[in-house]
């Protein structure tokens, strides 16, 4: 009764015009306030929220820059090297100054000395330090002399910084050596004449362009460019200027004509508005609906005299009403409206037919425009739970495009062939040999055994013994936002294959492991494999591969964990040692990285070819265009019969027989048991021997006969094999 008394005061109240009017007039005042208060908060965090973006963005410029920096004073510091070392002097001073070839010796320590200043670096991004003199027909790089089709006739003035090779760089055209011919940035200084302090040659500093880039990358939240500039010139630049943003120039500490310059992204500075950022909103909400509760109360109270007046002077209609009839009114539109809301609502199958749940699926509709969904009764749920399951297909002896789209076409109408009125199913493709499969029910546990139903169906639809067919189920939503998430929960189970193998169906759960997640990885298997790619040596790196699975997959069950982090380590030991190999010859094979889900054996197969590929690569190319025996012979009886030439060294031998300086010092060794340096100096000390015993030459004249270059290093030669000067020699 009390209930029903205050209802009617209410009632009474709001009949009245001047209290509605003051009401309303507090109302205003709360509403302009809580609009005047959000606008306020909401301007200041958008504000503070950008200048810490900018300030961030600005910081992380400026680390780009003392990064590169860092890159670029490693170079420097490597040219001053070579400009200030003596072995590059005295060849200079062979080369260009004497006219005369270098000895092997020389030539040899220079190499050396190049490889020296280049693992000094101690640097990834430093790929290669190349020397030139100006007017040679040469290019010194560390271990090896790479031969010029013309005279080098580039002068450097100042420091050079250049996204090019080194043979555009030189206006050279050298198609056999891949190293000049590579895309890299160069930095490069002239390399100076002390006696002048003119430029007689250049030194460059290869660097990993790769590096620079992936720093440029990892400020694509902030930048939307990045330019290196030499002198105003750009030589190196990611992304392109907007018309908008501001530009950050940063100049280099190292060399003050290089800038880098960097625009900020504008949509980058936006800030975000996190639901964290509309709690103080909310609390702002809630005191001004508490306001307007207060100011009801006050104005009630104050009213009530006012309303007895109005009362007494004009008395007010009333009209009877059957609480009965209310009800029962109100139950039936409440009833009503619910079956129209019944009735408008859409089940997730046909809102696939549209395509909108394609777009939920791959994560292209915002939480927003989910919600705008869900209002307009345009998506829903006709039962309780979801569950999300990822079909995959993998067909045997590289399946091409056309067979893996008529198996996902034959999958995915046997899946729809299960469709029922209790559990309605939906069915979209991801890509050419994946598919999304929804499945809306009551009850998980029959939900469950659909998904076992759909694997025997596909199989049976496609009639295809070399196709697999494997999936990964999510586990039981209910809240069509969390559709995205439950979507990768399929793909983490599909990702148990590794371990379980196809044609399975996997469910996930949340921190799966398994028996043990300690697994054996050898420390020296990248150093074996090296050995073995070096001696082309398959059977060996089988064994090696083996080894590695008995160890880990014989005797133990490791969680699917430590068998991804057992594959990481294994890519990363063959790419290394492939890379490895690569740099000492021309053989560039790299594994790739498998993407797609795959079994343990299937992963353990692909490394394996790969490694099979590379020694079958590296003995194709040492073989060349002769046969074994006969190439051998030709090369040792080319380097004995040609052993006083002065100008032999071991990159001309290798040039003759179109074949690596590797592949002739090792046929060398194989053949002999000598090194090539060992049989050149050998041939030339018996010669020595000889024309020392036989004839009355000079020393002068025997050291020019025999290859020496001058005496100096025939003495020096001479003393080294039979411990006597060539004059104490002729005496005895």
């Amino acid at each position: 009764m009390r209930k029903d008394k205050n209802e009617r005061t209410a009632e009474q109240l709001f009949r009245s015009r001047l209290f509605r009017r003051l009401f309303a007039s507090y109302v205003i005042l709360i509403l302009v306030f809580l609009i005047g208060a959000s606008g306020w908060y909401l301007v200041s965090y958008s504000r503070n929220e950008r200048e810490s973006r900018l300030a961030g963005a600005r910081q992380s410029g400026h680390a780009l820059a003392t990064e590169a920096d860092r890159t670029m004073l490693t170079a420097k510091a490597l040219c001053s090297a070579v400009d200030t070392s003596e072995s590059f002097r005295n060849l200079y001073q062979t080369i260009m100054i004497e006219k005369t070839a270098p000895d092997s010796m020389q030539l040899y320590r220079t190499l050396g000395e190049l490889t020296r200043i280049k693992a000094s670096a101690g640097n990834l991004d430093v790929y290669s330090v190349l020397l030139g003199f100006t007017g040679d027909r040469r290019l010194y790089a560390p271990g090896t002399v790479i031969p010029l089709n013309q005279e080098m006739a580039m002068k450097v003035q100042g420091t050079l910084i250049a996204a090019t090779s080194a043979a555009e760089l030189l206006n050279q055209s050298i198609s056999a050596n891949i190293m000049i011919n590579k895309r890299f940035l160069i930095y490069a200084e002239p390399y100076m004449d002390v006696s002048n302090g003119s430029a007689k040659g250049v030194v460059m500093v290869l660097l990993d362009p790769d590096r620079l880039r992936a720093l440029a990358d990892g400020l694509m939240d902030f930048m939307c460019c990045l330019e290196v500039r030499n002198g105003g010139t750009p030589v190196y630049q990611n992304g392109a200027m907007e018309e908008q943003g501001e530009v950050l120039e940063i100049g280099s500490v190292v060399n003050p004509r290089v800038v880098y310059r960097m625009q900020i992204s504008e949509a980058a500075l936006r800030p975000p508005f996190p639901v964290s950022v509309f709690l103080p909103l909310l609390l702002l909400v809630g005191v001004g609906c508490a306001g307007i509760l207060l100011m009801y109360q006050f104005l009630r109270i104050r009213y009530t005299p006012i309303g007895r007046i109005t009362r007494m002077v004009k008395e007010e209609e009333h009209t009877e009403t059957d609480d009965l009839e209310d009800v029962i009114q109100g139950i039936t539109t409440l009833i009503s409206e619910r079956n129209g809301y019944r009735e408008k609502m859409i089940t997730i199958s046909p809102y696939a037919s549209h395509g909108a749940l394609h777009q939920l699926l791959s994560g292209n509709l915002e939480g927003n425009e989910i919600q705008v969904l869900r209002q307009e009764q345009f998506l829903g749920l006709r039962n309780r739970y979801y569950m999300v399951g990822l079909v995959n297909l993998h067909g045997a002896g590289g399946a091409g495009e056309q067979r893996y789209l008529d198996a996902r076409a034959l999958t995915a109408r046997a899946l729809e062939e299960l469709n029922t009125e209790e559990m309605p199913i939906a069915v979209c493709p991801r890509d050419l040999q994946n598919l999304y499969v929804v499945v809306n029910g009551d009850d998980p546990e029959r939900m469950t055994a659909l998904f076992y139903r759909m694997l025997p169906a596909a199989e049976e639809a496609m009639d295809d013994g070399t196709m697999a067919v494997t999936l990964g189920v999510s586990r039981p939503g209910t809240e069509l936002e969390l559709l995205r998430e439950a979507c990768l929960e399929a793909s983490a189970a599909l990702e148990n294959m590794i371990l379980g193998g196809r044609k399975s169906v996997y469910f996930y759960e949340a921190g799966m492991t398994g028996e043990s997640r300690e697994y054996v990885f050898p420390g020296d298997l990248r150093q074996r494999m090296v050995k073995a790619l070096r001696e082309g040596q398959e059977q060996e790196l089988s064994s090696l591969m083996d080894g590695l699975w008995e160890k880990n997959f014989r005797k133990k069950s490791l969680s699917p964990e430590a068998v991804r982090q057992l594959v990481d380590d294994l890519h990363a030991c063959v790419n290394g040692a492939l890379g490895e190999i690569s740099e000492q010859s021309t053989t560039h094979i790299r594994a790739e990285r498998i993407r797609e889900p795959a079994t343990i054996e299937e992963i353990f197969a692909y490394y394996r070819s790969t490694l099979t590929e590379a020694v079958k690569a590296r003995r194709e190319i040492e073989t060349g265009n002769l046969a074994g025996e006969e190439l051998e012979t030709a090369i040792c009886d080319y380097v004995v019969s040609n052993a006083l030439d002065p100008a032999l060294s071991l990159s001309a031998v290798a040039d003759h027989f179109g074949v690596s300086g590797k592949m002739v010092g090792s046929v060398c060794k194989n053949r002999t048991g000598k090194t090539y340096l060992q049989i050149v100096h050998d041939c030339r000390i018996q010669e020595s021997v000889r024309l020392l015993e036989e004839t009355d030459l000079s020393l002068e004249e025997i050291s020019e006969r025999c290859g020496f270059g001058n005496v100096l290093t025939f003495r020096r030669n001479f003393k080294a094999a039979m411990n006597k000067n060539p004059s104490d020699f002729r005496r005895e």
